[in-house]
């Protein structure tokens, strides 16, 4: 992958803006095959999928002919935006790089390993310690007249929504890494800055996960936790870009 993205830069200080159009006709075009792909494996493995996640809560029950089918269909497309996710940005960074610095193309092979383990991360860690804290609190408001009876289309939603949207706070350390390292944020700004930012934090939880306040807390609370480490980073950095 580098030797290929050295190579496309050299390659596109010389091109036209047609030639520019073509490349990236030519490009848009790879990644929509590739999620195309994905798709499709995504789907063929989308019954094993549905089972894992359906490990927590057991039996569940679909509520109209159609659902655990659009169940499967779901879970497809976000297989496949995963799996095609290496290609997409393989084939933007081509793309982009004849027109980058050095040092922003030092960052960006630095910084991109780094952001698929932490998505990675993310993921995990809301699927194996959020994820049960919050549906056992939502469970825990069941009584004997009042059976829960959860469709496995609400279910997955439920699931999907709480753990995708970790694996991208997970980012917010190497985002704030990245723009300290080229210059753009300092230690000083994000300390000064902390209220306004915890209070987006908030919104921004709000808005990423299902419409209720354990959930967004569940997210805002880790959230606030990594803007802190992401300030401690931004400090290394900062010490050693003025050393």
């Amino acid at each position: 992958m580098l030797k290929g993205l050295q190579k496309a830069r050299a390659e596109g200080d010389g091109m036209t803006l047609v030639d520019h159009l073509a490349e990236l006709r030519r490009r848009i075009i790879i990644i929509i095959v590739a999620l195309c792909a994905g798709f499709f494996v995504g789907f063929y493995y989308s019954k094993p999928i549905v089972e894992f996640f359906l490990r927590l809560p057991g039996q569940l029950v679909y509520l109209y002919p159609g659902e655990a089918f659009f169940v499967h269909l779901t879970v497809a497309a976000v297989v496949g935006v995963v799996l095609s996710f290496p290609v997409a940005l393989y084939q933007v960074l081509r793309f982009i790089l004849p027109g980058l610095r050095d040092r922003e193309i030092r960052v960006l092979y630095l910084g991109l390993p780094f952001s698929m383990g932490l998505f990675v991360i993310g993921v995990v860690f809301s699927y194996q310690l959020i994820l049960p804290l919050a549906y056992a609190f939502f469970m825990g408001f069941g009584t004997e007249s009042l059976e829960p009876l959860i469709s496995v289309g609400n279910y997955v939603s439920f699931v999907l929504g709480l753990v995708l949207p970790f694996g991208l706070v997970f980012q917010l350390p190497l985002v704030v890494l990245l723009l300290t390292g080229v210059g753009i944020l300092s230690p000083n700004f994000l300390v000064r800055n902390r209220k306004y930012v915890i209070l987006i934090l908030f919104v921004v939880a709000a808005v990423l996960t299902p419409p209720d306040i354990i959930s967004q807390s569940l997210m805002a609370i880790p959230m606030i936790l990594l803007y802190e480490i992401s300030i401690f980073l931004s400090r290394l950095v900062y010490r050693r870009r003025n050393s």
